[in-house]
């Protein structure tokens, strides 16, 4: 593959051949009130047909000061039924004594919505430009390129509008946009404005914000394969994006570094080196995650530190995985320049631990 095989604003919207698509973006906001927050929303498309899929979506507001986490998490019929007749089946075929996805198998046969979950209704995407409606909650993507965009998300007690405008060039993960078995690109320096209403009150926000737009063909959560992933955003304009796979929570690999300097430009480097350092322990799932990391880039001379804002940041999500770790984190270490002088390195991430609850 090379690189204008993945090209806007062909590659915006959605990948009909595709069994998994996602457009993800994270955000840290300051309000005019005092308020700091974070939020992170990931759209879904699942299916394996190129018709019918299955819409999904998750997302999060997150207060940093008071250290409170708000989850959400959204489908369709047409993701139920997907579950019903392909995933669940084929998960329960490769691990027979899951009872808890024996169970969801039930509630979703019988007509129940499975507690956190909400069902959403109208659930479309639309081309020319690309817009993913999911009921209320709306990611409409604008100009000739469409790499900004308008995000709405909608519940009882929260109302988030956000507008997304990238600093830099698309970044293609990998180098090319394909560095695994998904296409993947991203825009990791976004200008981020709009507001926030919660109980609290409206508070118009602004902050630096992250996307990403992921699809392919895939399998791996049934397999039991999950990741571990890292969306840093450094104090001197450079980004970083950071993963590997593991099998469970258990044997690593396909380790991967992407370094964003400040004219967009994307080195990468499969010599990543992850350390788990701290854990957190979820009473809702009885999942241990491992919340704080030491992360070495040789290739890079970099150190980093990762560590969650507060460890209690852990998303219900529908099917096999049944739960994620995805929150805010500090990043602190340096980097060891030419002439023998340790850089101090700071920043903000998002970090994503999946696969842990399998």
């Amino acid at each position: 593959m090379n690189e204008v095989d993945v090209s806007l604003p062909k590659d915006t919207g959605i990948h009909k051949e595709s069994n998994i698509e996602w457009w993800y973006n994270f955000a840290f906001l300051t309000g005019d009130k005092g308020g700091r927050y974070a939020t992170m929303a990931s759209f879904f498309q699942v299916g394996e047909p190129q018709f019918n899929k299955g819409n999904y979506l998750i997302y999060s507001l997150i207060d940093l000061n008071k250290k409170t986490q708000n989850n959400f998490s959204l489908y369709d019929s047409k993701l139920k039924w997907n579950m019903l007749i392909i995933y669940l089946p084929f998960y329960l075929l490769l691990n027979s004594n899951n009872k808890k996805m024996k169970n969801l198998f039930k509630e979703l046969l019988s007509g129940k919505t499975p507690y956190p979950h909400k069902r959403l209704s109208n659930a479309k995407v639309s081309s020319k430009p690309t817009t993913i409606k999911y009921g209320d909650n709306v990611l409409s993507f604008l100009g000739e390129k469409e790499d900004s965009f308008e995000m709405h998300l909608l519940d009882n007690f929260i109302d988030i509008n956000l507008e997304f405008a990238p600093c830099k060039p698309i970044s293609l993960i990998g180098g090319d946009g394909k560095p695994d078995d998904l296409f993947y690109y991203s825009f990791t320096n976004n200008l981020v404005k709009g507001q926030i209403r919660t109980e609290q009150g409206i508070e118009n926000v602004k902050g630096k914000g992250w996307f990403d737009h992921q699809w392919g063909r895939d399998k791996g959560i049934a397999t039991g394969i999950g990741w571990n992933w890292f969306g840093i955003q450094l104090e001197d304009g450079r980004e970083l994006l950071l993963n590997e796979k593991h099998y469970s929570g258990s044997k690593k690999f396909a380790q991967m570094g992407n370094l964003i300097d400040v004219d967009g430009i994307v080195t990468v480097t499969r010599d990543v080196i992850f350390q788990e350092i701290k854990y957190w322990h979820s009473i809702n799932t009885k999942t241990k995650y491992p919340v704080e990391w030491k992360i070495t880039i040789p290739e890079f001379s970099i150190e980093l530190y990762v560590t969650p804002v507060f460890s209690k940041q852990e998303m219900p999500v529908l099917g096999p995985l049944q739960a994620i770790w995805e929150g805010a984190c500090t990043v602190t270490g340096h980097e060891l320049l030419p002439v023998g002088i340790r850089k101090p390195l700071n920043g903000h991430a998002f970090m994503e631990l999946v696969g842990y609850a399998l």
